[in-house]
Parts: C-alpha cells; structure tokens; sequence
C-alpha cells in the first residue's frame, strides 16, 4: 500500500518567486486542518477515482481544461502537448539542430546527502520535451550533470566546469556548497535557476531565480502547524548536522519556533535535536532525548517534527517506532518519498508539501486533478527513474518542463534564448508562470530582502 501516512499542505509564506495562490478560484485549497480531517479519503475513495475518470474522459475527448489566468502561463501549452502525446501525435525535435544546453551540478553517492531524484525527474522532463514536445523552438535540449560528493572541492570543480561550458541555463540541484559557486557561476554570466534553496546566499542573487521554496517554506510551515493548528504543547525538531542543516535549522527552524513559543503559544515548549547524516548509530540516543523531554507529557500533547532527508527519516521513523515513543509525527518535504511511506512505522504520521498534494487530486480542479494524476503516472512509470518517487523527483520534473516553457515562449516573442542577459531578464520578469503539480508563480513581486 503506498499511502500509510496523512498528507498536507503547508500555508506558502514569502520566499523565493511567489505563488500565486491568492485567487481561491484556481483549486479547492485545503488547509492542514482539513486535509486531517479527510483522513479516510487519503487511502484512495471513491470520490478521486471518479474525479481522475472523468478528467481522463474529459482529455480523451479532446477536451481543454487548463485556464491560463487560474494555472499559470504555459499551462495550456503543457496541457496541448501532453495531449498530443497521449494521442501519438508528439513532436520529436530536430536532431540537426544546435542543442540547447542546460547544466546541473548535484550532491550524489554520499552518505551525508544523496539527491539523484532530482537529476533524474529533470531527465524525465527533458526526455519528454525532445521526443514528444518538440524541443525547444526545434532544438533538441542537451543536459551535462557534474556529479560530486560531500567535497566543496569537488562541487568548485563543478561550477568550473559549468561555467566553461556557457550553457543556455544551468539549473542546480540539491546542493549543499551554493555560496560557493555563485561567484563562479555569477562571473561567467552563467543564467542560474535554483531548484532546492537552502542557505540564505540562494535566496539574494537577484540573477538567480528559485521556483520553489525550500527550507524558509518548509520549516517555518511546520512550526506553524505543530503550535497553531495542532496545539501541541513540547515539539522535538530534528535537524541534520550538515552545513545546510545546521543553517536551515539556525535561520527557518529554530527562530520560528522561538517566536511561537514566545508569542504564540504561551506554555509551549520545544527541542532541537541534531541528527548525524547517514549515520543511524546516533538514533537511539536521539529517541532517548525526545523521550526524556517528553516526559510526562501526554502523547496527543507531543510531537516530533523531521526536518532532515528521507533517508534518515526512515531510520528514525524506526528507531521512535522500536522505542515504543508515542508521539505525532510530522515531516517536512525532504522525508517525502515512497520508501519513506511505505514504511509501516510512518502509519499516522503526517507529511507536508509546498505544492498540491500529489496523492489527493480530487481536492482540486479538473485541470490540476488531472495534471497531478498524469505527472505521478508519468513519474512512477518512467524508465530512466531508479530512485523513489519523492519530492526532490517532482521538483526536477517541474523545472524541467518551467524551462521548456520559458523559453519556448521567449523562442516565439523573438527573444534570443543563446542570449544569457536575456535568459536572466525572462525568468526574473516572470508573472503566473505555470509549475506543474501547484499553483502559479510570480518573480516580479519579491521583496528587496530576497531577491530570488
């Protein structure tokens, strides 16, 4: 059974391109408390089979369910091509073609931090794009992946490359050493795009766009659900030693929860716990110190909130499970994937996520519904796939296909897409750009803070 666990959406706060989610016409938005409360429809009812049904139906017949002004610009052309697809009428690009070329550096193979869902859902989306979309005004789209472990070193070697290389877009992956390869990246007029923002140096590059939110998404989310819409009373809140751990931890974890506590919920405490990446021989020791400062406490008063990979989330998911701990167990998107889900010790635990909730497309309308239910059967189904379906896959499909409409669009309007100056200008100028599986985003509104 894939679904053991309750799934959410986090409330977005302002970070990185906003989304446009403030029209409650562009989907039935569900708050924690309600996707909660829907619990038993989670599993897969009645009322999602018949939704997928009849946005199947509906595509099948030729039907066009994306509306521009509610799913973002490229919506419709995504929806066109995917149509075409489905019907054997896709588009290969033209192989005679100069490629376009787009980079990636990532953090892989190490047992501090392994991301490969990420390289792996921006191939799917370029696989698609060449062989069934068309390419990019014809183009075929060439990606090179500079594959590191945890070396800065090595990740500097990385940008060096990419930055020789002079791509048409570079798109990072989860990566841990950013502040470094900025310059590099920045000195080479090299346009780059952010996939999972951690540190504070992602979110002030004004030449460095980020469609997604990352940790001050995330975390300060979550704070806000386990004091507000849960009440709970003491929260434990691991973290990852890592150096974007340990950040994420200092600046979007426990300063939230500080203030809540300070603020909000008057009596309320709460525990950072730090996890040593990869290394599950610390586990007991942690479910120990929670346990310890718990205490008393009654467990629908607790809660332990998993700040830190999927990896590591199963592992200790486990270790709390084989402890006996009762507790409410909250996840952040890093621990989202479908060993993480799976696992019989994530039974009633509850997951966030930044965008729709992938597993309940009936909560939103034909359009997102049926965009959610294809992307996950595309997804789960994919040949080139070999990690689990997991947030990080998700994101990497999704910036995969924003690219291809961006700069499909700037193809069409007579824009130069080998132009870097343009490549940037395009994507900070960006006004309810479709992403696949949420709401639209917008890049023109971002405060002077946080220029990303």
């Amino acid at each position: 059974m894939k679904l053991l666990a309750i799934l959410f959406a986090f409330a977005l706060v302002a970070a990185a391109c906003g989304d446009d989610d403030d029209d409650s016409s562009s989907s039935d938005s569900t708050s924690a408390e309600e996707e909660e409360a829907s619990d038993d429809s989670a599993l897969g009812g009645e009322e999602e089979a018949a939704d997928e049904e009849m946005a199947d139906e509906e595509m099948a017949a030729g039907a066009a369910l994306a509306d521009e002004a509610v799913h973002g610009v490229g919506s419709a052309a995504y929806e066109a091509a995917v149509q075409a697809s489905i019907a054997g009428e896709g588009v290969a690009a033209d192989s005679a073609a100069d490629p376009v070329l787009f980079t990636m550096a990532n953090l892989e193979g190490d047992a501090l931090g392994s991301f490969p869902e990420v390289r792996e859902g921006l191939e799917i989306a370029i696989d698609q794009v060449n062989n069934e979309f068309g390419g990019i005004d014809g183009r075929p789209v060439e990606l090179d992946v500079c594959v590191h472990g945890f070396d800065p070193n090595a990740a500097i070697n990385c940008a060096n490359e990419i930055a020789e290389a002079q791509p048409n877009l570079n798109i990072n992956g989860v990566e841990f050493f950013t502040p470094a390869l900025y310059p590099t990246f920045l000195g080479a007029n090299v346009p780059t795009v952010q996939t999972v923002p951690i540190f504070v140096a992602d979110f002030v590059q004004p030449e460095v766009i980020s469609l997604y939110g990352g940790c001050p998404v995330a975390f300060p989310g979550g704070a806000t659900y386990t004091m507000e819409t849960l009440g709970l009373s003491k929260v434990a809140v691991l973290y990852a030693t890592t150096p974007p751990g340990l950040e994420c931890y200092a600046d979007t974890q426990e300063r939230f929860w500080q203030y809540l506590v300070d603020n909000e919920a008057a009596g309320a405490e709460f525990l950072g716990v730090p996890d040593n990446s990869g290394d599950p021989s610390d586990n007991d020791a942690n479910v120990q110190q929670i346990a310890d400062f718990f205490g008393d406490t009654p467990p629908e008063e607790t809660g332990i909130f998993f700040g830190i990979a999927a990896a590591d989330c199963n592992e200790i998911l486990a270790a709390v499970d084989a402890a006996g701990v009762e507790s409410t167990v909250i996840g952040s998107g890093s621990c989202i994937d479908d060993s993480v889900l799976a696992n019989p010790a994530a039974v009633g635990a509850q997951f966030g996520q930044q965008a729709f909730i992938a597993e309940r497309p009936d909560l939103y309308d034909d359009y997102s519904a049926w965009e959610l239910t294809y992307r996950e059967d595309l997804l789960d189904n994919s040949p080139i796939r070999s990690a689990p379906v997991s947030a990080f896959l998700r994101v990497g499909y999704g910036v995969g296909i924003a690219a291809w409409e961006i700069m499909s669009r700037m193809a069409a309007n007579g824009e130069d897409i080998d132009d870097p100056a343009a490549m940037v200008a395009a994507w900070q100028a960006l006004e309810n750009q479709h992403q696949v599986g949420g709401p639209p985003v917008t890049c023109t509104d971002n405060t002077s803070e946080f220029a990303a």
